[in-house]
């Protein structure tokens, strides 16, 4: 079968945290803006978990990049994962369809959101656009592509 684009022209890393273990807090990204994308791609790869440790994690919505009027997007938040429910060295996503921002109150920008509870998780997170609107898309994130 052939394909008319590459993988890296759908999926695109808007904003990212590389692995790293983290303290307890909640780490927020920078805000993307999805006027460019039908849709968005949160993947967040957990390591290793302290005894006692939990994470939980979600997308928020905002005004502009600089987080103007930011509030939650419904259902857009992961089943908290604990170490004491084995759940170290677990991979989770979250969809969204730019749809489901609040356009009409002139939504369109998104960050994501790690809560790392009483001991230290390693984790890493990527926040995609997917589904670019126009061509050709961005490739500034990208270290290299290889097809």
């Amino acid at each position: 079968m052939s394909y008319c684009n590459r993988v890296s022209e759908v999926l695109y890393p808007l904003v990212f945290e590389h692995a790293d273990s983290q303290a307890a807090g909640t780490h927020y990204s920078q805000y993307a803006n999805l006027k460019d994308y039908h849709r968005a791609w949160f993947v967040i790869d957990v390591g290793n978990m302290v005894a006692g440790a939990t994470l939980a994690a979600g997308i928020q919505q905002a005004t502009n990049t600089s987080g103007g009027s930011v509030k939650a997007i419904t259902d857009k938040t992961i089943t908290q994962l604990t170490q004491a429910g084995g759940d170290a060295e677990s991979l989770v996503c979250i969809e969204l369809q730019t749809e489901e921002l609040d356009v009409d109150g002139g939504f369109d920008c998104v960050r994501f959101y790690v809560t790392v509870a009483n001991a230290n998780v390693e984790y890493s997170a990527i926040l995609y656009g997917v589904e670019p609107r126009f061509a050709p898309v961005p490739t500034t994130n990208w270290q290299e592509i290889v097809t």
